[in-house]
């Protein structure tokens, strides 16, 4: 009798274990979140196609501009009526100590002048680079304002690919006397802005170099590293393999559930702001984020000072 009750007592036991266990393990409310569907970019009218560039490029009101690479690149072969701009030379300022920072109010309006555009031109910017070198250009635009900036979506990659050939004619320009406006002080940062909000909850510091660069293991500057807090995405993330950006849908997913939200201010950055330009014109633009400022200086300015902080 004593052993038989022991054994019932035991199981009494067991039982009692195992459904408190099974308490634990249900839980007691949905925690799961419905998936956000987004219906296009926000701005479509931002990316124009080959047929676009087709019907438009010899309008007098536009101006297509082949971004980036070298003058022998755009000698050797371009797509018709664009004339050639240096994103890392004429695009960014030789006087400033940092290297790659944004060009001036007044060199902008020289540079636009000699490209003979004015405040009401539709400029276009192509490249053979993923769209890199046209996002920093449109990003530069819109920083002093202009009205009407635009991407060839997949540049000469994508004109190739539908078909289209490569000329190499010198195109005429005439110059004007463009003058640009006062620069949008909320689409770029500073270090020292950085700096102020690295405990702010409510800024999140986007890194899109490499994962090497991000890790420290890849130094290009003084120190290697990344901001403290910042989260990496990879700015070749963000387009297919024919050179296009990706998808709203795919790009918005890829943001959000790296634990980017809209309702927070993003700071995008690189080493000198060229791929943290690309994701804030993927972010802001074609996504919709309503704040979103790339960081200019980058690692290139960060990395080098002594006093910030580091996290690797």
């Amino acid at each position: 009798m004593q052993l038989r009750n022991a054994l019932l007592l035991a199981l009494i036991v067991l039982s009692t274990a195992l459904s408190a266990c099974a308490v634990q393990l249900t839980p007691t409310a949905d925690t799961s979140v419905a998936p956000v569907t987004i219906d296009g970019y926000a701005n479509p009218d931002l990316l124009v196609d080959t047929a676009w560039i087709q019907e438009h490029s010899a309008d007098a009101n536009v101006r297509l501009i082949h971004a980036g690479g070298s003058p022998e690149d755009y000698a050797a072969g371009h797509i018709p009526n664009a004339v050639f701009v240096s994103v890392g030379g004429e695009m960014t300022n030789p006087e400033d100590s940092t290297k790659g920072q944004i060009l001036t109010q007044d060199q902008l309006s020289a540079l636009l002048s000699h490209l003979g555009v004015t405040p009401e031109t539709t400029v276009v910017f192509y490249d053979s680079s993923n769209n890199l070198q046209s996002a920093r250009a449109y990003w530069v635009l819109k920083y002093y304002q202009h009205a009407d900036v635009r991407i060839y979506d997949g540049g000469i990659t994508k004109w190739q690919a539908d078909g289209q050939a490569l000329v190499t004619d010198e195109v005429a320009v005439t110059p004007t006397e463009y003058v640009a406006q006062d620069p949008d002080l909320a689409i770029r940062t500073t270090t020292e802005y950085v700096l102020e909000r690295l405990d702010d909850e409510n800024v999140v510091m986007c890194d899109t170099r490499n994962a090497e660069e991000f890790a420290g293991t890849d130094v290009r500057s003084a120190r290697g590293g990344h901001i403290p807090g910042a989260i990496n995405i990879d700015w070749t993330y963000n387009v297919d393999e024919d050179g296009t950006f990706k998808d709203a849908q795919t790009l918005y997913d890829l943001y959000t559930k790296a634990g980017f939200d809209p309702d927070k201010q993003i700071i995008t950055y690189c080493q000198t702001g060229v791929r943290g330009a690309h994701t804030w014109f993927v972010l802001r633009e074609l996504l919709g984020f309503p704040d979103v400022r790339n960081y200019d200086g980058s690692w290139e300015e960060y990395g080098n000072r002594p006093d910030t902080p580091i996290e690797s």
